[in-house]
C-alpha cells in the first residue's frame, strides 16, 4: 500500500511540471530496454524452472520503466497527450512490477506471469486510444487467436473434434496472421518482418492440414513452432 501511495505522489509530481509533448520516435527509442526485459519477463514466467532469471528480469524491467515514467510522465508523447488518465496508466507497470516480484517470492510463478500480462493491454489500449498502427498490437492481436485455437486442439479428444476446431477457427488463425502485414510502423524492419511472415505463413498452413486430417500426436508436436513463430514477430521492434 504504501508503495503505491509512493508511486501516486510521484507521478502527481511529474505531471506537474508537464513540458511540450515529446516526439513518439524519442519515446520509442527510450521504450527499447525496459520492454525488451518486459518481453524477457513474459518468457521466464510461462515456465517454473526460470523463478531465478525471471525475478531479475522483472526487476531490470521495473528498473527502466522507472525511467520512462521520470521522462514521460510529465511530457507525454504527442499522440498520448489525450489520453485520459495518461499518467496512471503510465505509471501502473511500476505497481504491476512489484506484484509481480511479491508472487515471484513466494514461488507463484504462473500467477506473476498473468499479472504481467497486463501491462500487454495497457500499452496496446494506449497505442488505440491514440491511433496508433503498431505490428506489435497485430502480433497481440494474433496472440488470442492462437491461444484460442490451441487450446480448443489440446481438447479434443477425437480426431473429427480435432478437425471440427480447425473448421471453426482455422482460417480467422491464419487471417489474423496476414494482418500483420497492416500494420504502419513495418518500415525500419522489413526485411526482418517478412522473413518473419512468410515462415509463420507456412507453420500455420502445415497446423491446419494437421488438424484437418485430425492428427492428435502431430497437433500436439506443432504447438510448439506455431508459438515460435508467435515469437518472431512478436520480437520485433519497430522504431
Amino acid at each position: 500500500m504504501h508503495f503505491r501511495i509512493l508511486v501516486v505522489v510521484f507521478l502527481s509530481t511529474l505531471a506537474s511540471h508537464a513540458a511540450i509533448a515529446s516526439e513518439y520516435a524519442d519515446f520509442l527509442r527510450d521504450l527499447t530496454g525496459p520492454y525488451a526485459h518486459y518481453r524477457q519477463s513474459l518468457m521466464l514466467t510461462s515456465n517454473p524452472d526460470n523463478i531465478d532469471k525471471a525475478t531479475q528480469s522483472i526487476s531490470q524491467f521495473s528498473t527502466g520503466w522507472k525511467g520512462i515514467v521520470e521522462k514521460y510522465a510529465g511530457d507525454p508523447p504527442k499522440p498520448f497527450a489525450a489520453i485520459p488518465g495518461y499518467v496512471d496508466k503510465l505509471g501502473r507497470p511500476l505497481t504491476i512490477g512489484q506484484e509481480a516480484q511479491a508472487l515471484m517470492a513466494t514461488g507463484n510463478v504462473t500467477k506473476a506471469h498473468t499479472v504481467l500480462e497486463e501491462i500487454r493491454y495497457l500499452l496496446w489500449g494506449m497505442r488505440v486510444q491514440a491511433g496508433i498502427n503498431s505490428v506489435v498490437d497485430k502480433a497481440n492481436d494474433f496472440h488470442e487467436a492462437m491461444e484460442i485455437i490451441l487450446d480448443n486442439a489440446a481438447a479434443a479428444k477425437n480426431a473429427e473434434e480435432l478437425a471440427a476446431v480447425e473448421a471453426r477457427y482455422g482460417a480467422w488463425v491464419a487471417i489474423k496472421w496476414e494482418e500483420h502485414a497492416l500494420a504502419a510502423d513495418l518500415g525500419s524492419v522489413r526485411k526482418e518482418f517478412d522473413a518473419a511472415l512468410s515462415d509463420g505463413r507456412k507453420t500455420i498452413a502445415d497446423y491446419r492440414t494437421v488438424l484437418r486430417n485430425g492428427n492428435l500426436e502431430a497437433a500436439k508436436k506443432m504447438v510448439g513452432p506455431i508459438k515460435n513463430a508467435y515469437k518472431k514477430i512478436w520480437a520485433i521492434d519497430p522504431k
